[in-house]
């Protein structure tokens, strides 16, 4: 028994009424929204099957391409284990690549959503105000620190400090830590600009690592802004504009390429079983941020880089470090976080009075530096003060004990 659908038998009943005559081809065509040379076909197939010359050829035939019920329950399964986060797009690139089964987002989409296992969701809009890319690679490099549980449980919870070139949405350089400090964020600069070059800005947060507000005290009041954070002066040595956001979508890149990394790098994280810094570091350098370049950076406007070489004689190390000044001691020592240095003779009988730049690089290392000259110096045992003892004053009436 034949069963039409509704449009397959409105199409047969308008092809009977051109066969028997009662209606003109060129109607018959505008009716069905077919060409005449189709209404000849339909006709001669109705002649010789039937009714049955109106259905198509393809339906009810398995395509070569048809996923099977095996083939879609291995993919269910392995979105609930495996593959388990990963986003349709990140999880069709495994399949296709990795598991060997060719699949379309789409496919893989409405099969998702017919089993249950994955749900319509809806997105708010947002509004923003659109500013355009920077020209150049280099132009900007938009800084951030992402605190998330990148190893889900598996380790100890880490902070993702990373880069994004403004022009051209790509990971210039990122890297886990254990704190997101002032070290940390300039061991990646450093990082950076050793295998890039200087870039012309720097956008980042107002995190007091960058910038040093402190709107509710006096001093801010009646002085002015404190001074610079130790990053801040490192880029202004190296001449970098630094431009300050004053919200998260400001800096929009670097959220969005964050957001990027949590739902595909903690997906691969949890597949590859890695739970320690040193591992999520080797894979994230190695693996993550070549691939995500391929995929999701694009070509600047201009060709030309804005990044600068680095000259011959910097170095770095004296410029991504802790600096800090101290007034050198009568006995030539100084003090620097409860510890003491000797400094010794450096050409000159004595530099008791004398202001001197300590640099604390990020190895640890303590360097003392005068007048751009790095000074010999050794660390000793602190000295403790030296306990004062009560002098006794004599009087008349009393005697009552007094301290010098």
């Amino acid at each position: 028994m034949l069963t039409l659908t509704m449009k397959e038998a409105n199409r047969y009943k308008v092809i009977s009424e051109v066969i028997e005559g009662y209606l003109e081809t060129s109607k018959a065509a505008e009716s069905l929204k077919l060409s005449e040379r189709q209404i000849y076909r339909l006709k001669a197939r109705v002649r010789k099957e039937g009714a049955k010359g109106v259905i198509h050829k393809t339906k009810g035939k398995i395509r070569p391409r048809w996923l099977t019920e095996k083939v879609k329950d291995k993919i269910n399964s392995l979105y609930n284990t495996k593959y388990k986060g990963f986003n349709l797009t990140h999880m069709m690139e495994y399949l296709n690549s990795v598991e060997g089964i060719k699949v379309s987002r789409e496919s893989l989409r409405q099969m998702l959503l017919s089993s249950g296992s994955y749900s319509r969701w809806k997105r708010h809009p947002k509004h923003r105000r659109w500013r355009e890319p920077a020209a150049r690679e280099g132009q900007m490099i938009q800084f951030d620190t992402s605190d998330h549980d990148w190893l889900e449980g598996r380790g100890t919870r880490l902070y993702l400090i990373g880069g994004i070139d403004d022009a051209t949405s790509r990971c210039t350089g990122a890297r886990f830590a254990l704190s997101d400090s002032c070290v940390e964020n300039m061991r990646l600069l450093k990082q950076i600009i050793r295998t890039k070059g200087i870039p012309m800005s720097f956008y980042c947060d107002r995190d007091s690592k960058f910038k040093t507000t402190r709107h509710e005290g006096l001093h801010y009041r009646s002085k002015g802004e404190y001074g610079q954070t130790q990053i801040e002066r490192s880029l202004g040595e190296l001449g970098v504009k630094i431009i300050y956001a004053n919200s998260p979508q400001a800096k929009g890149r670097v959220e969005r390429a964050w957001k990027t990394f949590q739902d595909r790098l903690c997906s691969e994280l949890r597949l590859h079983n890695i739970s320690t810094l040193e591992a999520a570091n080797h894979y994230l350098m190695e693996e993550f941020i070549p691939r995500y370049n391929r995929k999701f950076s694009r070509p600047a406007r201009e060709q030309a880089t804005a990044y600068r070489e680095l000259p011959r004689d910097l170095d770095l190390k004296n410029i991504f470090c802790i600096k800090e000044e101290r007034t050198v001691c009568g006995d030539n020592t100084i003090s620097y976080k409860g510890k003491a240095y000797q400094i010794l003779p450096n050409g000159r009988i004595s530099f008791a009075r004398a202001k001197v730049l300590v640099h604390e690089h990020l190895n640890g290392t303590i360097h003392v530096f005068y007048k751009g000259k790095e000074l010999r110096h050794k660390p000793i045992p602190k000295r403790r003060c030296e306990e004062k003892e009560p002098l006794i004053v004599a009087n008349s009436s009393r005697a009552t004990p007094s301290f010098r």
